[in-house]
């Protein structure tokens, strides 16, 4: 199975280079697979390919409740998003147990590739547009810590490292 890197890997801070359906890097029926086995092992709802050291533009994103509509988005890029924002509580896989609330837009529309190298366009909306919008980031070599003040960050980090070592969390 894939492992997921941790925060401060470089990789997690670099941009990523677009999947070649001419030339890919590997399948990307079985990118999509491998990707999902680990999202879920992991608890994820999201996961960006960087975080499993696989330098392409693609993630995942769903939930392991419905497996069945989770997808693999390829080369994804934001064509608009709403004026109105959101702010709401984020975590991430490579960040164990740390949680901020961060500001994001309450949809977008949003242009991608499927696992089968068809284009797509459609409408994200709530929760499922903040997580394309995560995703997105690590792509582009931003990580959720980038989002927040330093103060804030530190409050997060703190009440993590406090849970990993009351065994409330795993590292």
């Amino acid at each position: 199975m894939l492992e997921i890197i941790k925060y401060p890997a470089e990789i997690l801070n670099n941009p990523m280079p677009a999947f070649d359906f001419d030339n890919p890097i590997m399948d990307p029926v079985e990118l999509k697979e491998k990707m999902l086995e680990a999202q879920f092992a992991n608890n994820g709802v999201g996961l960006s390919a960087c975080q499993v050291g696989i330098e392409t533009a693609a993630f995942t994103m769903g939930s392991e409740q419905y497996k069945d509509k989770a997808q693999i988005f390829i080369n994804p890029v934001v064509l608009d998003s709403s004026a109105d924002i959101v702010l709401d509580t984020e975590g991430c896989l490579s960040f164990p147990g740390v949680f901020v609330k961060i500001k994001r837009p309450t949809w977008i529309v949003a242009e991608f590739w499927d696992q089968n190298g068809e284009k797509q366009v459609g409408r994200i909306e709530g929760y499922d547009a903040r997580c394309y919008l995560h995703e997105c980031d690590h792509l582009n070599g931003i990580v959720f810590k980038d989002r927040v003040s330093n103060l804030k960050w530190d409050m997060a980090s703190k009440r993590a490292r406090k849970n990993i070592k009351k065994g409330l969390i795993n590292a």
